[in-house]
């Protein structure tokens, strides 16, 4: 169930959406049943106590974003974990924000000498059942696959290196924008606003 909300939620019920994905399941149709989310922990709550069939939960979860107060990212996997569902990552590097860093963001990882941060951030909470990143090229894909194999979550120094980070970018009252490039679709002249909010982001990183 595609990018549900508390406006999508209603519109799916009203037209048995969910009822009809479970017969579909019970025919042997489909064989899970989940739900891709964007919205607040407690809209989260209200869909998985009233369909707790649902199996999985894909969120937008990552470190810029964790305790945002409009993506709860932290919230929403609380959530997830009460009523014991899955948790797909979405987002974990933020559309590519938490690759190119602000310089001095980027200087407190680079001291530490290791690499990976925002995924296995991500990745490396309870519940969790796979991380999905985008990739733009070969390299980053051998990244992934590299890091992954041999897992291991952040520890407590590559942790207090990336709440150094959340304060530094806190601190830059940044557009929160994951160059999702969804609002082109919905706004007459097709203008990538994601670009002009990432132009003004850079903007305010670079002075």
């Amino acid at each position: 169930m595609h990018a549900q909300n508390a406006d999508e939620f209603e519109r799916f019920k009203q037209r048995c959406a969910y009822e009809t994905a479970f017969e579909l399941k019970k025919d042997g149709k489909i064989r899970h049943v989940g739900i891709l989310f964007h919205d607040c922990a407690d809209i989260l709550e209200k869909i998985l106590t009233e369909y707790p069939q649902i199996e999985v939960v894909q969120i937008q979860f990552n470190y810029l974003d964790y305790d945002d107060p409009a993506v709860q990212s932290r919230k929403c996997c609380e959530v997830c974990r009460k009523f014991d569902k899955p948790v797909l990552i979405m987002e974990p590097v933020k559309g590519g924000h938490l690759v190119n860093l602000s310089d001095s963001a980027k200087k407190v990882l680079d001291d530490l000498h290791r690499g990976s941060y925002a995924i296995r951030f991500a990745a490396g909470f309870p519940g969790v059942m796979m991380a999905l990143s985008g990739m733009s090229d070969l390299d980053q894909m051998r990244d992934n696959l590299i890091f992954m194999q041999d897992f291991k979550p952040l520890d407590e120094t590559e942790r207090a290196a990336i709440e150094n980070v959340q304060a530094i970018y806190h601190s830059m009252n940044l557009i929160p924008c994951t160059a999702c490039r969804y609002c082109t679709e919905v706004y007459p002249k097709h203008i990538f606003i994601s670009d002009l909010f990432a132009l003004l982001n850079a903007k305010q990183i670079h002075h």
